[in-house]
């Protein structure tokens, strides 16, 4: 499992003597489209208006997009000089901020559509499970339940000591539903360094595990497997992130996989560069 925070460091204290300059920006890969896809994309949004930014001091002209599997090496991107600049979500993009002062925001990206945070599940295979799933979201919205857990992980979590969540186990219940977690994208989908699971996500699955009386398991995995972890069965869920409801094309849904309700919504991009 990879050590979010210590990878932080260890970016901090690398050598920047061969940093170059590039007009490239890094950002996350999205599974269900190419980097050229991705780049005529966005460039249809800019051209029909359906985003603005707002600048903060520095801004590249861009040559294009580069996708990167994980946040460690988008950051690592960025520390090389492979890229001039990366774009996170906002709550992401602050966390990165807050631990680590070698960064500073470029410009925001507001969109005009929102993104949102599913759970993923193979289209066509056990609907009853999502179902399910989709059943215990509504109700946490309904009763305010999802509006305090995203306080706790993300309006209001601490950076140095984040809550650890916790996960009941049910010795009458033999089936086990494994859902696939990152861990590295705080405090939206975070694992702490000792294996504790200590963000958003898991602590809306955990809260889900409760009120389907199911046992749940994590399965650590790079952002990039969640697909094929999925198809192959070595889970039964994943988290799914940057999907955006309503969109002609989900630029991170392969089409053989059906997401659940939204319970999770931003529409700012931050974009950050080294200071």
């Amino acid at each position: 499992m990879k050590k979010f925070l210590c990878v932080i460091l260890l970016i901090m204290l690398m050598s920047v003597s061969a940093y170059a300059e590039s007009n490239k920006i890094g950002v996350l890969a999205k599974l269900n489209m190419t980097e050229n896809e991705f780049n005529k994309l966005v460039q249809e949004g800019r051209q029909s208006g359906n985003s603005q930014k707002f600048s903060s001091g520095v801004s590249i002209q861009s040559e294009g997009y580069i996708y990167y599997d994980s946040l460690m090496s988008l950051l690592l991107g960025l520390n090389s000089g492979e890229v001039g600049e990366i774009q996170l979500p906002e709550d992401v993009a602050e966390y990165v901020l807050n631990v680590n002062d070698a960064y500073k925001i470029s410009s925001i990206i507001r969109m005009s559509k929102n993104f949102y945070l599913s759970f993923g599940f193979r289209a066509g295979d056990n609907p009853e499970l999502r179902n399910k799933f989709n059943e215990a979201l509504l109700s946490m919205k309904a009763d305010g339940t999802i509006s305090i857990l995203q306080a706790k992980y993300i309006s209001d979590a601490g950076l140095d000591t984040p809550e650890p969540v916790k996960f009941e186990h049910y010795d009458n219940i033999k089936e086990t539903i494994k859902v696939a977690v990152t861990g590295d994208m705080p405090p939206i989908d975070f694992i702490k360094e000792d294996g504790t699971p200590a963000g958003f996500n898991t602590a809306v699955l955990a809260e889900i595990g409760k009120r389907l009386k199911i046992n749940i398991e994590l399965v650590n995995i790079e952002s990039g497997a969640r697909a094929a972890a999925l198809a192959s069965g070595r889970v039964d869920a994943v988290f799914w992130f940057m999907a955006m409801k309503d969109a002609a094309k989900h630029a991170d849904v392969p089409e053989n996989i059906a997401l659940s309700e939204p319970y999770y919504n931003w529409n700012e991009i931050l974009s950050l560069v080294k200071k």
